[in-house]
């Protein structure tokens, strides 16, 4: 286990054949394709939108970020939307960070993390 491992880093890099100038583009050409980390959606995070999947937990989401054909597939402990990021930051600050275990420990993070390798892995096997 590497460093990135142990502070739940995890991008994998895309490697796409065809053009996918924004990630709505991308989107289009996987939102049929069947995933170990779930259905894919499309969803404004702030001033960007990326791919999310489902939740594994309120710290840990497969994201898919990127434009003009450089995307990557990450885990996220911060899942995608700007009315999730607010009742996560309150939710952090009533309990003094202790929700947040998840994001830097256990079972969930290291799904989490298999599932953003896997992802990649569907996505560069499709050879689009």
């Amino acid at each position: 286990m590497g460093l990135g491992d142990a502070l739940g880093v995890r991008q994998e890099k895309l490697v796409l054949k065809g053009n996918y100038p924004t990630i709505q583009d991308l989107y289009e050409a996987i939102k049929g394709v069947t995933f170990e980390a779930g259905t894919p959606s499309l969803v404004k995070d702030g001033l960007a939108w990326v791919i999310a999947f489902p939740q594994i937990d309120r710290n840990n989401q497969v994201q898919i970020l990127g434009s003009k054909n450089k995307y990557c597939v990450t885990r996220s402990a911060q899942p995608a939307g700007v009315g999730k990021m607010i009742s996560n930051m309150a939710l952090e600050h009533l309990t003094g960070g202790l929700t947040g275990f998840s994001a830097a420990f256990g079972n969930s993070k290291k799904l989490c993390m298999e599932l953003t390798t896997k992802t990649a892995e569907t996505i560069n096997a499709l050879g689009i």
